[in-house]
């Protein structure tokens, strides 16, 4: 089924999200709201409009740009930390202004929700990312005819030959690269500008310095991104002109 597409609109969907969220709160606080006075009125729902400021955050800027960039370790020392900032942080502010002497549920609800707003972007973003396709070509143009031939490198000391209309893409381990084919992934020692060299340039166009990319194998195409299957491959800024013009003069 292909999802609205009003959805596809960062801002909509995340009002949309915001406001579902505060509804709901509102409707199991409705009957307390009144019993509290002044500013405790309205602290809960200020509390939720950081909360989700923050899991947008997390989900938009490190998990997006660090783990699914490769950047795992930098992820998760960033994310540990800024989780225990922001549980200190929490921790004081309910002690000192509000008088909250169990901070414990409200630090653990910070950090389930953290997890919680994580599995719904991963949901939503990747589980059907194909529906709604966009064109990888014009329709004036026909769709390029398959390479033959074949990459040869060395696996595990083993010389292996594998078909270029296999490969969806490759991506750069610093002095080595991963080789990604639908039935095996693999592992040789060359560097991604060496594979450039050697790969068809109709067909493999490299899309940072991370990626070549196996245009034939593209579901997706986003104005930032390429889709193969439910792997997104961002497009790095300073190959998004080459790449346009690589696609322009096919």
């Amino acid at each position: 089924m292909q999802r609205p597409r009003l959805l596809d609109h960062f801002v909509i969907r995340n009002l949309i999200g915001l406001g579902a969220l505060l509804a709901v709160h509102y409707l199991t606080d409705l009957y307390a709201i009144e019993q509290r006075p002044g500013f405790s009125k309205v602290s809960p729902y200020l509390y939720l409009l950081l909360l989700y400021g923050w899991i947008v955050f997390h989900n938009r800027i490190l998990f997006e740009r660090l783990f699914l960039q490769g950047k795992k370790a930098l992820y998760f020392g960033c994310l540990f930390l800024l989780m225990v900032i922001g549980s200190f942080n929490m921790n004081f502010i309910l002690h000192t202004e509000f008088s909250i002497s169990r901070s414990l549920p409200f630090i653990v609800n910070y950090w389930v929700y953290t997890v919680t707003g994580l599995g719904v972007f991963v949901t939503y973003r990747y589980l059907n990312p194909v529906s709604g396709t966009v064109k990888l070509l014009p329709p004036a143009m026909p769709a390029l005819p398959e390479e033959t031939g074949y990459f040869s490198c060395m696996v595990d000391g083993v010389r292996q030959n594998i078909a270029y209309a296999e490969i969806q893409y490759l991506e750069s381990l610093e002095n080595y690269l991963k080789i990604f084919t639908k039935q095996k992934v693999y592992v040789t020692r060359l560097t991604l500008k060496e594979a450039e060299e050697r790969l068809p340039k109709r067909q493999f166009i490299r899309i940072s310095r991370s990626y070549i990319v196996h245009m034939a194998q593209v579901d997706k195409r986003e104005p930032d991104a390429f889709w193969i299957g439910a792997k997104e491959l961002r497009i790095g800024r300073v190959y998004k002109r080459y790449v346009a013009e690589q696609l322009a003069g096919e």
